[in-house]
């Protein structure tokens, strides 16, 4: 099945749009590994002054509680790697849209 350059630009131009969103969301997944960053240095400081998990906490110990925090820190850096191969894209298929000759 073979498409048209103006039916490649229709689709990317959706693309496009869809990207510029998904880019938006950048302060978002840096907030959220800011705050998980540090919860896990509260987490630490607890740890250190050998204090005891606070009253209420859903985990069971710290190590848990630590290995979570760790695995959203790796999720939203994972995140915030891939808006920046967004950014690369967006370039690319807006030249594409911007530049390619209609045949």
């Amino acid at each position: 099945m073979s498409i048209t350059v103006g039916g490649a630009k229709t689709i990317l131009n959706a693309v496009i749009e869809r990207t510029i969103k998904s880019i938006e969301r950048l302060p978002s997944y840096e907030k959220e590994v800011a705050n998980d960053k540090a919860t896990l240095a509260y987490i630490n400081s607890l740890q250190d002054n050998g204090d005891p998990l606070p009253a209420g906490s859903p985990y069971e110990s710290f190590t848990e509680w630590t290995d979570l925090i760790e695995k959203q820190i790796r999720a939203g850096e994972n995140s915030i790697d891939r808006v920046f191969v967004e950014k690369a894209e967006l370039m690319a298929f807006e030249y594409f849209v911007e530049t390619a000759p209609e045949a």
